[in-house]
């Protein structure tokens, strides 16, 4: 009787190790083609260049004004403009932060105008979206809140 179990036992457990050497050698498999494949995505990113950081190399004017200006609220800003501008000189300056200008500009003519009409909603939308492009959050709100007062329409 003793000897019937160990048996069974025996069969049991060579029934189930191929079953575990398959499993293994399937997740050995999973494993290796995942590792292969991020190897070749790495090689081939790694020797793709940006097009962007291509340009800036290239010292385009253009490319290093949008470069400088998407990268204004970082820390290094200061350190990139000062570089490029020993390149190309102070006209750059002007360049990257002309945009910023031009909208302070925008901001003085539509409080010169709001001071005339102040219940002009398009006068008061015109501010929050100013303001808010600025970065001015606090004005931004209260401006578009006055203009929502006067048009609850506005969302």
């Amino acid at each position: 009787m003793m000897n019937k179990k160990k048996k069974t036992k025996k069969k049991e457990l060579k029934n189930q190790i191929p079953k575990k050497i398959i499993f293994n050698n399937f997740y050995n498999f999973i494993i290796i083609i995942s590792l292969l494949l991020f190897l070749i995505l790495n090689v081939y990113l790694s020797q793709t260049i940006s097009p962007l950081y291509e340009k800036l190399t290239n010292n385009d004017k253009k490319a290093i004004i949008d470069y400088l200006k998407k990268i204004k609220t970082l820390p290094h800003f200061k350190t990139e403009l000062k570089k490029f501008t020993n390149i190309f000189g102070q006209s750059i300056v002007k360049e990257v932060f002309f945009d910023d200008e031009q909208r302070k500009i925008k901001i003085k003519k539509l409080e010169e105008a709001l001071k005339k009409n102040p219940k002009s909603r398009d006068v008061l939308m015109s501010l929050a979206i100013l303001y808010q492009e600025d970065g001015n959050e606090r004005l931004a709100k209260e401006y578009f809140k006055k203009a929502k007062e006067i048009d609850p329409m506005i969302k």
